[in-house]
């Protein structure tokens, strides 16, 4: 196996011998520097069809989140006997990622309630309670545990699912999107980098969710009377976008929206 892309000490980005690409984990095979060839017995797992904005993503991820992440879908396999998608193994390490610096920084959102997701989801709620001990266990950080009904429900929505939905409609509706947020902020967005990747990403779960009636529904008002309070312009941004993708996202959705499209701007060059 060949590796082409080393993501961390011991994830790589490979070629398999039929020419497939492949993302490979084992211990110390991003070391040196490629293009090399990795004996087949160094590799400890490979996961095939990656979609490549989540490979962009996984250098931007600490390696143990990653770790974790893919004995949680491990668990989930095991013992919900289901199949779900290895892409889930990287969106899900991003999360956890993710609600860990939220905690850092002290930002509390009012997520919903884990009583609430165990009457919906019995069963599934074991892979949110396993969750929060192995990143305790492993990551030495204790998230709060209505996280636990967060992670079962981005398992729930996301993970069964065999890819994103990439219809041309959708990607013609996030590009004019994105026109809008250049046009609005003078800029010019990277769309080769990983904020985009992210920004897309959430973008194509959130035409999902919107086309299946399932919006995120939280308590979180007050928090986005805040956001739209302290950027009214990235508020009037997503609304611009909101009408370009002809929808009319809740003020839940909305407050990620903002977020999303704040962090974006931030990070890209005025023109």
């Amino acid at each position: 196996m060949k590796v082409v892309k080393n993501i961390h000490n011991n994830i790589s980005l490979c070629i398999d011998s039929k020419g497939n690409e492949v993302v490979a984990f084992g211990k110390g095979i991003g070391f040196m520097k490629p293009p090399y060839e990795v004996p087949i017995q160094k590799v400890e797992r490979t996961f095939y069809n990656i979609n490549p904005i989540y490979i962009d993503m996984l250098s931007q991820i600490p390696e143990e989140a990653i770790n974790v992440s893919s004995q949680i879908i491990d668990y989930a396999n095991k013992n919900l006997k289901g199949s779900f998608n290895e892409n889930l193994i990287f969106t899900l390490a991003d999360h956890i990622t993710f609600s860990i610096k939220r905690l850092q920084e002290n930002i509390h959102l009012d997520l919903p309630l884990i009583h609430e997701v165990k009457h919906m989801y019995p069963k599934e709620i074991q892979i949110g309670e396993y969750a929060l001990k192995l990143i305790k266990e492993k990551l030495n950080v204790e998230l709060p545990k209505q996280e636990a009904a967060v992670i079962t429900l981005h398992v729930v929505d996301y993970g069964l699912k065999s890819c994103i939905s990439t219809g041309e409609s959708n990607q013609e509706k996030i590009e004019r999107c994105t026109q809008i947020i250049e046009e609005y902020n003078g800029l010019k967005i990277d769309r080769e980098g990983f904020n985009y990747s992210r920004f897309v990403s959430h973008m194509y779960y959130l035409l999902d969710r919107i086309a299946n009636n399932t919006e995120v529904k939280t308590k979180n008002k007050k928090i986005f009377n805040q956001l739209v309070k302290e950027y009214p312009k990235t508020y009037d941004c997503a609304k611009k976008a909101c009408r370009a993708l002809e929808i009319n996202p809740n003020d839940e959705e909305l407050l990620y929206l903002i977020l999303h499209i704040n962090r974006l701007s931030s990070r890209e060059e005025k023109q």
